[in-house]
């Protein structure tokens, strides 16, 4: 909501580009780490709600185990974003750099997650 009404803001002086560009070289990882972590919290919740035929306190920590390996990977995007967006947003001043790197690590994370990391977690023993 607050992204949205300042996305609003800054479209309305016609600042639209400039701030997407802006956000785009470290907001790319934020969101994408964000989205991670709400599935890890939402993983606990399920688990909460609907435990199957498990104990809620099994189904608990079975899926507080996967969310917390999902966490862990979010403190690291985290920390990229902390980087890009110390060093790189500052130093990056050209609106089409900063979009095509804010691009091009968004498209790191897909690969990852949905190419490299999918195949890597869907033949890792459990």
């Amino acid at each position: 909501l607050t992204l949205g009404a300042m996305i609003a803001v800054f479209a309305d002086k016609g600042l639209g580009p400039n701030f997407l560009a802006w956000l785009a070289i470290h907001g790319t990882t934020e969101m994408f780490a964000i989205m991670i972590s709400g599935a890890a919290g939402m993983r606990i919740g399920t688990a909460i709600a609907f435990p199957g035929r498990r104990s809620r306190m099994a189904a608990l920590v079975s899926a507080g185990r996967t969310s917390a390996i999902a966490v862990a990977g979010v403190v690291l995007m985290l920390g990229v974003a902390a980087i890009l967006e110390g060093i790189g947003r500052q130093v990056v001043t050209s609106d089409g750099l900063r979009l095509g790197i804010g691009m091009a690590v968004l498209a790191m994370w897909l690969i990852y997650y949905y190419g490299i990391g999918r195949r890597h977690a869907l033949h890792s023993p459990h």
